[in-house]
């Protein structure tokens, strides 16, 4: 493999416009190689060299600015790195010190039971005696139940609470592991980088100045002779091991393994997946044409295709779903979009695109065989109904599986998330749920399909509708009552969405864009209140449907929805029509796909589905077209699952280019969590140490400014009054451990690195000195 596609394949997605831009390079050595041609001709060695000397000039510029770059950022990940591991100490200190007053606690509750086991007998008769004569009294609450029964269940909620606290540190630990393997494999890219084309300009060039210059540039720069990297990783495993995995490093190592930069498949997985889709391919014409050619059964009843249609549309949609998510998750590992860290969740154990399609094309086989079981039962009149329950309930036996069997840290996440949607108010949001919320309202169909279902198999017992249904059909399954259930089931998902955006502006107390998305949703409830009432009342103006007022009243609401949706979608969801888009006209300054063509296609089409809706307003005036309004609804729903599909995938990506600005490769997860601006708790640590930065509220700070005015004596006197303010900044910076390290790793070599370290450490002195 050459170099250029290991380092595309290899490196961490959100840092990528940090890497040593290796591409270029090589195309400017091949240009100046081509430019050369001439002299090469002429055998003029003399302008062949002076030519590849004018060049050289620039290259190594472009080098140097390379290299500058490089280690700017190198610099700054690794104060990040310095500055959690600080963090992820101090949690472990805390955690430490909290289990050793736990046991002492738990050791001193079983002396005094000892003790008070062995005066038990003494005063047993005393408390008999007092007790007869005191019977009439009641006893306080706190008398009564028994204190070592309150002083268990303290203890067992604290090591509740310890456990938690345990899980939530090693979930800290692994990602922090994580980002130091990011940033070692960020070393070896970029130093292999400039190994190697420097070695290409001396092979092209015929000299050994790219040679020297590496010698005198690279191999001191910081990126690549810093260790601390490399001892932090070390650092981690041992505190790691030693203190939350009782020095257990096999087991320690499990967990802070690193999952493979290239996502590997599995060759069983993809065999099975041909299996299915083999199976599909065969099963699906076997349908039609059963479909086609059987219409009656054999006690001549006709089969009831417009039961099967409500009974089978909405797992169909839900497979279906399953399928085209997992193709999207294909589309963003294939063009870079880091999902995994998107979606937090575990990047060492998380199911790739292909499991994804395993699972639903499975379940693909599954329905098209219980539908061809559906068609030769109501042919050979043999309970055909019970094929679509049978499904429904295999599909959640499946999902509720309690086992660690099937995927259960997928299905277990799942399930997690799904209830946090539901419980919406009451739960922190990510961005997990609400893209979760999001699906649901394309699957609005599913809640509508659900009261049919349960009144279906409730009340019209016969197992066979067409002739024999129950005559005392419940309240809620006919009638307005039915309209309102509906109608509160379609709610649900704009209602999930809806409180997530008002919980998040509880959080984050941002009206914009936290409230005005909520007005999106709530529009939701408009469109689908206005559309149950005009169904509703259809029957009362079957002569005159154009009289009916809710008809005229769902358009505007409908127009007004679709119109919020579609430029929310284009100008928040996916970030188009940027004003500094440049030659990505209409759409951002950044883009991860490949071709612009994919980005205005999508926007045509989401706007084209977004008011598709239109097709009903022209029914409303063809009776003709009733009875196909079932079929019409189903059709609506695919291609509302088509749009989504598509929605998914730039939505994604807008969120990967935000994570690439502020350069964040892995999960910030912390029993503390650690601010991107300020971090107090560090730097007040540090400051308490000898040798950290220097506490101003402490006496040493008369001597650091005493110092600091005596070695700016020699000055001018007004430089000397405008120092002596600065000077304590000054010095905390410089006798601050972190810099100290990443000043001994940078030497001498590169000053502009050491000023850069200085401001940054400045900014966390300055925001900590002005919050006191």
């Amino acid at each position: 493999m050459k170099f250029a596609e290991h380092l595309s394949a290899h490196v961490t997605p959100e840092w990528n416009s940090q890497y040593i831009r290796y591409d270029d390079m090589k195309e400017l050595l091949a240009q100046a190689v081509a430019k050369a041609q001439p002299f090469v001709d002429d055998s003029d060695n003399v302008l062949r060299e002076q030519f590849f000397i004018r060049v050289d000039e620039h290259f190594f510029q472009y080098c140097e600015k390379e290299a500058t770059k490089i280690n700017t950022f190198f610099a700054e990940k690794l104060a990040e790195a310095l500055r959690r591991w600080e963090t992820l100490k101090n949690e472990v200190g805390h955690m430490e010190q909290a289990r050793r007053h736990v046991s002492h606690r738990s050791g001193a509750s079983g002396a005094e039971a000892s003790v008070n086991n062995d005066q038990h007998d003494e005063t047993k008769s005393s408390t008999i005696k007092r007790r007869s004569e005191d019977h009439t009294v009641m006893a306080p609450l706190t008398r009564v139940l028994p204190e070592r029964l309150v002083e268990k269940t303290r203890e067992k909620q604290t090591q509740r609470v310890q456990y938690r606290k345990r899980n939530d540190l090693k979930l800290a630990f692994s990602e922090f592991y994580l980002m130091l393997v990011l940033l070692q494999n960020y070393q070896t890219l970029n130093f292999t980088g400039f190994r190697k084309i420097l070695k290409k300009h001396d092979k092209l060039f015929q000299t050994a100045r790219g040679e020297e210059w590496r010698k005198l540039h690279i191999d001191s720069a910081p990126f690549h002779t810093s260790k601390r990297v490399e001892q932090l990783i070390n650092d981690c495993e041992t505190l790691y091991t030693d203190t939350l995995e009782s020095g257990d490093r096999a087991r320690a190592m499990k967990r802070l393994r690193v999952p493979p930069l290239e996502e590997k498949q599995s060759p069983a997985v993809t065999f099975r997946v041909g299996v299915f889709v083999g199976m599909i391919c065969l099963l699906l014409p076997a349908v039609i044409a059963l479909g086609a050619s059987l219409h009656d059964s054999q006690s001549t009843k006709p089969l009831a295709w417009r039961q099967a249609l409500f009974l089978y549309r909405s797992t169909f949609l839900v497979v279906l779903h399953i399928v085209l998510v997992g193709i999207n998750v294909y589309g963003w590992s294939s063009s870079g979009v880091n999902h995994v860290l998107i979606f937090e969740i575990d990047p060492r154990n998380h199911l790739t695109y292909q499991q994804f399609l395993e699972f639903g094309t499975f379940l693909f086989v599954l329905w098209f065989l219980s539908f061809t079981g559906f068609i030769l039962s109501s042919y050979f009149d043999f309970h055909p109904f019970i094929q679509p329950l049978g499904f429904v309930t295999l599909i959640l036996l499946f999902l509720f599986n309690p086992t660690h069997t099937l995927y259960h840290h997928a299905r277990f996440w799942f399930l997690k998330t799904l209830g946090r949607v539901i419980c919406a108010p009451f739960y922190r949001i990510g961005f997990a749920d609400f893209w979760l919320g999001d699906q649901l309202t394309s699957l609005e169909l599913i809640f509508f399909d659900i009261e049919y279902f349960f009144c279906f198999y409730i009340y019209d017992v016969g197992w066979w509708p067409v002739y024999s249904s129950s005559p005392t059909r419940g309240i809620l399954c006919h009638g307005w009552p039915q309209v309102l259930l509906q109608t509160a089931l379609m709610v649900l998902p704009s209602w999930f969405r809806f409180a997530q955006c008002l919980r998040r502006y509880r959080d984050t107390k941002q009206k914009f864009p936290h409230l005005v998305n909520a007005g999106k949703y709530a529009s939701g409830f408009f469109v689908t209140g206005t559309n149950a009432a005009r169904r509703a009342t259809a029957i009362h103006y079957l002569d005159n449907p154009t009289s009916n007022p809710f008809l005229y009243i769902w358009i505007i609401a409908s127009f007004i929805g679709a119109t919020y949706k579609v430029i929310w979608d284009l100008k928040m969801d996916w970030g188009f029509f940027d004003k500094n888009a440049g030659e990505n006209k209409f759409l951002r300054d950044q883009i991860v796909y490949p071709s612009r063509f994919y980005y205005y296609a999508a926007i045509v089409e989401n706007i084209l589905f977004r008011y598709i809706w239109i097709i009903n307003v022209f029914m409303q005036f063809r009776t003709r077209s009733a009875e196909y309004a079932d079929v019409i609804g189903f059709i609506f729903g695919l291609i509302e699952i088509f749009r989504r599909f598509i929605w998914n995938y730039f939505r994604l990506e807008n969120e990967h280019l935000n994570n690439c600005g502020e350069f964040r490769a892995v999960r910030d997860i912390s029993i503390a969590p650690i601010s991107t601006v300020v971090d107090h708790g560090t730097l007040e640590d540090m400051m308490d140490k000898e040798m950290g930065i220097k506490n101003r509220r402490k006496g040493k700070r008369q001597n650091i400014v005493q110092k600091s005015m005596n070695e700016e004596n020699k000055d001018d006197a007004n430089d000397n009054a405008k120092t002596s303010v600065r000077s304590p900044r000054k010095s905390s910076i410089v006798s601050n451990p972190i810099i100290e390290e990443l000043s001994r790793a940078a030497g001498h070599h590169d000053k502009h690195l050491v000023m850069i370290l200085q401001k940054i450490m400045f900014s966390y002195n300055y925001f900590y000195f002005s919050s006191k």
